[in-house]
Formats: structure tokens, C-alpha cells, sequence
């Protein structure tokens, strides 16, 4: 049976992240540093055979995926639904401001999983957004490898998916995963199976 390789990788540092500003579908780009991570990571797959590339629509995902898509001559697909979480009134705040906040440190750091943002989406369903997102791109492309740029909270989510992990234990079970680190994974045909996640080794050079 025909499978799919899936290589996603989150963004590098964003300025969202250099400036600790939550960014959500706040559209900034990578900072200096996210621009090496990205040509970094893109270097550690030169010898795969990347056969289509998809990105989520906000830019530092995107830039993300410019190194790959230079090195291997393929289109940038842009996605919507490969979006980060949308944060609501968090969108745009500073982490330091955030981190006071009762929603920050009980919900979002220790209950994740079920968490949901003031006036944003849940983590729920934005992790249920992106692996539907995901198996449909799976699916379309058997037999090929597929590269998928996009961000920490959806990989986060779609890994406890595809890991039958429940959303309540997500916070315990599954860190963030790095920035312009790679979590690779297969779908077979009928799921989609985790192999390695957040491998970022290419990093520490």
C-alpha cells in the first residue's frame, strides 16, 4: 500500500517570539536568527526527496518554507487551515502581561489541551482544524513526501492526535515543539502514524 511521508516543520524564530509577543494569526515574520533556522533546517533535508510543500498562510511559516522551496524548486502551497491557534484578546500581547493572567497559568500551561483562549479558538479545535487540514493533504498526495511549515500550539495538537493521546493530557505528555524543529510522520493509507518529533539537532551546529 501507497504512504505518504509527512515533514512537519514549526517556523523559525518569529519577531512574535524574539520581542515575547504572542502572535496567534497575528502576521509577522521571522526574526534574523528564524531566517538561519529555517536555511538550517532546509540544509538537514537537502537530500530528501521532497515531492510538494505545503505552509501555513501567515509569513513566518511561509518564510519557513521559502529555503526548502528554493533548494528543491517546488511551489509554496498556503493553507488557511494550517494556521496557529487564533489567541482572541491575546493576539498581539505581551507574553510578560499574559503570563499574570489566571487563564495563562492555569489553563494554558497546565490544562493545554482543553484550554481556549478570551474570545479565541480552543485548542481543540484548532488541533482538529489542522489534522483535518493535514489527512486531506495525506491522502491527495500517496506515494509522495510532503513538507508542511506551520506553528508550536497545531503541531502540538495533531501530534496528541495522531499519538491517541487525550486532549486533558496533552500538557503532560507532549512539550511545545522547538522552533525550525521537524516532527515526521506517516500515513499508510488509513492513519496517520508518529515517528519523531520536534528533532531539531540540525540546530545545535
Amino acid at each position: 500500500m501507497e504512504q505518504t511521508k509527512l515533514i512537519l516543520i514549526r517556523h523559525g524564530q518569529s519577531m512574535g517570539n524574539l520581542n515575547e509577543v504572542l502572535l496567534g494569526h497575528t502576521d509577522l515574520g521571522l526574526s534574523p536568527l528564524g531566517v538561519s533556522e529555517a536555511q538550517l533546517a532546509a540544509d538537514y533535508f537537502r537530500d530528501e526527496k521532497i515531492d510538494f510543500i505545503y505552509s501555513s498562510s501567515l509569513k513566518r511559516a511561509c518564510e519557513t518554507a521559502l529555503p526548502f522551496s528554493k533548494m528543491h524548486g517546488i511551489e509554496i502551497h498556503p493553507q488557511d487551515e494550517l494556521r496557529e491557534i487564533y489567541l482572541g484578546e491575546w493576539e498581539g500581547a505581551e507574553l510578560k502581561k499574559i503570563r499574570e493572567t489566571e487563564e495563562y497559568s492555569v489553563q494554558w500551561k497546565l490544562h493545554f489541551g482543553e484550554a481556549c483562549t478570551p474570545g479565541g479558538e480552543s485548542v481543540r479545535h484548532a488541533g482538529e482544524r489542522f489534522y483535518d487540514a493535514v489527512l486531506k493533504i495525506a491522502k491527495e498526495h500517496l506515494g509522495s513526501t510532503v513538507l508542511i511549515t506551520a506553528h508550536a500550539a497545531v503541531i502540538r495538537c495533531f501530534w496528541g492526535i495522531i499519538s491517541e493521546i487525550p486532549f486533558a493530557e496533552i500538557a503532560d505528555a507532549l512539550p511545545f515543539p522547538d522552533n525550525a524543529s521537524a516532527s515526521i510522520c506517516i500515513f499508510d493509507g488509513e492513519r496517520i502514524v508518529p515517528q519523531i518529533y520536534s528533532f531539531s539537532d540540525y540546530l545545535k551546529k
